[in-house]
């Protein structure tokens, strides 16, 4: 497996998830936000990554997948509520033992910070985000050219 099948693996989960569909959630794609497809968005993309090796032929990579959850906002109170509402299904997914694939180890959610307000330019909020980071390890065999 490599970063791109593991984040698609995830994606997958995502996508699986109450309130989610291929409508509403993307791999880096930024612009779906202003396709008003939905009121909700949920965006992966990479983070930091470190590889341990083992021994010559064999290692482990620890990657980071950063998912944004996007809630447009209506009023104090709605935004955050529905906002909570999305993170709390993707927590239930996603905690679930190697996100159903076994070669990936390890999946978690690692961390989240403070929902921030996404404001305009003229000034008010227009989304409120959660990002939340995804942690995941591939085992992985190196076969040399002979």
């Amino acid at each position: 497996m490599s970063y791109s099948a593991g984040e698609t693996r995830i994606l997958a989960l995502i996508q699986a998830c109450t309130g989610f569909s291929a409508t509403n959630t993307s791999q880096s794609d930024f612009k779906m936000l202003s396709g008003g497809h939905s009121d909700h968005y949920a965006i992966l993309r990479p983070g930091a990554f470190a590889i341990e090796w083992h021994a010559i032929t064999s290692y482990t990579a620890r990657y980071v997948t950063v998912l944004e959850v996007w809630q447009r906002y209506t009023d104090d109170t709605t935004t955050q509520t529905n906002l909570f509402g999305y993170v709390n299904n993707l927590f239930a997914i996603l905690a679930y033992p190697h996100g159903g694939d076994s070669s990936m180890s390890d999946l978690t959610i690692r961390s989240a910070g403070d929902p921030k307000e996404m404001w305009t330019k003229e000034g008010g909020p227009q989304w409120l985000k959660w990002e939340l980071e995804i942690a995941w390890d591939e085992q992985a065999t190196v076969t040399f050219a002979g």
